[in-house]
């Protein structure tokens, strides 16, 4: 039985890494805000209240195109959704260029909310379960998170090279201008849109039995009497929330410990390096002994990690950057093998497209109410806001344990059933 695991697993990693791949890039354009938060905010005259505007319109739109997408995903060739996915994300990277108020960035959020998320996540995340038995769910998902992890540091490299010295040559010295950014969402716009092209030209979908997958009402009705997806509606908001939150650590790096823009970037970066090793760690891990117990474990240190951020400000440098690295380890840890979860929760493929739709829609509603709680706490209490905000994710992290302690129930309850 390992074997043919393990033999399926190796035959579908061409699929994998192109998921992988389109699952990074895609993604770079949309939150190109929070990795250069300081620069963007001056460049474009926002508040902090306005940045998080823009998150949560981005948050909107996505939330009400997961509760279709996993249907969608469903009879639409992930080939051609994952293609004008790409394709159509660059095309309004090359609008954000031209955008001069915060009006027409609203309106460009909410396209990337659209061409981001419709379909595309779902499909992704579907896809990815339907490569590997289940024995191998946790090292699946695992390797996608460490295979976006790759990209992203790679094309944030380039991309932060690119920004530097285009700033520099523009007069900005150590700070980053206007023109650099606009180098930066240049390069973006132009990779994702070849990327789309490639995949269209030579992505193959992989064989489906299409009419056992396709949605009518009764799969929307065996999923929403579930419980196992309303708990993991639950683990997965609260697994979100860091991920909405880190971004955070980057103005608060600068204010705190005035560090200069550059550096607070590579503070937020540094996530990206850590995310394979993390990703690829906690997907093996959770094979070999349990994934309840290594999300238990990644949402304690999460929490002990933030809460000491938060209560103990007069650190250094290098301990502030030591906690950031652990907690980016239980982020990834714990967002790498969360899918995997349905595999334990007895969630059947047939459904697992709708399924998934739902959970996403409930799950990321941090996408939408951390960017907006965040910049109203800052623009409140300023330098303060960032404790407050902190504390309260910590909590979150908390809450999260307690959602694992359910979910384990429901598994025994089920199993005795």
């Amino acid at each position: 039985m390992a074997q043919k695991v393990a033999s399926k697993l190796r035959g579908n990693l061409w699929r994998l890494i192109i998921l992988a791949i389109a699952g990074s890039l895609i993604y770079g354009l949309p939150y190109f805000r929070t990795y250069y938060y300081d620069a963007y905010l001056q460049t474009y005259n926002l508040t902090n209240t306005q940045m998080g505007t823009l998150g949560s319109m981005f948050g909107v739109f996505g939330m009400i195109s997961y509760l279709f997408g996993g249907v969608v995903a469903d009879f639409i060739s992930p080939k051609k959704l994952i293609s004008l996915s790409l394709i159509l994300t660059g095309v309004a990277g090359f609008f954000h260029l031209i955008a001069t108020n915060y009006t027409t960035l609203l309106i460009i959020y909410l396209v990337w909310g659209f061409t981001a998320l419709f379909a595309f996540w779902p499909a992704l995340l579907k896809g990815i379960r339907s490569l590997a038995s289940a024995d191998e769910q946790g090292k699946a998902f695992g390797f996608m998170e460490a295979g976006r992890g790759v990209t992203n540091a790679a094309h944030l490299a380039i991309a932060l090279a690119i920004i530097t010295a285009v700033s520099k040559s523009s007069g900005g010295g150590d700070s980053l201008t206007a023109a650099g950014l606009k180098a930066g969402i240049i390069f973006y716009s132009v990779v994702v849109i070849l990327l789309g092209v490639l995949v269209l030209l030579f992505f193959k979908d992989p064989q489906t039995s299409d009419k056992s997958e396709r949605f009518n009402f009764k799969q929307v009705m065996t999923v929403i009497k579930l419980p196992q997806v309303w708990i993991l509606c639950l683990i997965l908001c609260c697994t979100y929330v860091m991920n909405m939150s880190y971004a955070y650590f980057n103005p608060y790096a600068t204010s705190a410990f005035g560090m200069a823009m550059i550096g607070g970037t590579i503070v937020t970066i540094m996530a990206d390096y850590i995310r394979p090793f993390a990703s690829i760690g906690g997907g093996v891990l959770a094979d070999r002994m349990g994934r309840p117990k290594i999300m238990v474990f990644s949402f304690l240190i999460m929490a002990i990690g933030t809460f000491a951020i938060a209560l103990f400000p007069a650190m250094n440098v290098p301990i502030f950057v030591i906690l950031c690295a652990i907690i980016y380890v239980g982020m990834y840890c714990n967002y790498g093998i969360v899918f995997s979860l349905m595999e334990d929760g007895g969630i059947p493929m047939d459904i697992s497209g709708t399924a998934i739709g739902l959970i996403c829609t409930i799950g990321y509603l941090p996408e939408v109410i951390c960017p907006l709680v965040a910049g109203s706490i800052l623009d409140t209490y300023s330098a303060m806001g960032y404790k407050y905000y902190f504390i309260a994710v910590g909590v979150i992290m908390l809450i999260g344990i307690v959602g694992m302690v359910i979910w384990n129930r429901s598994l025994k309850k089920k199993a005795d059933n």
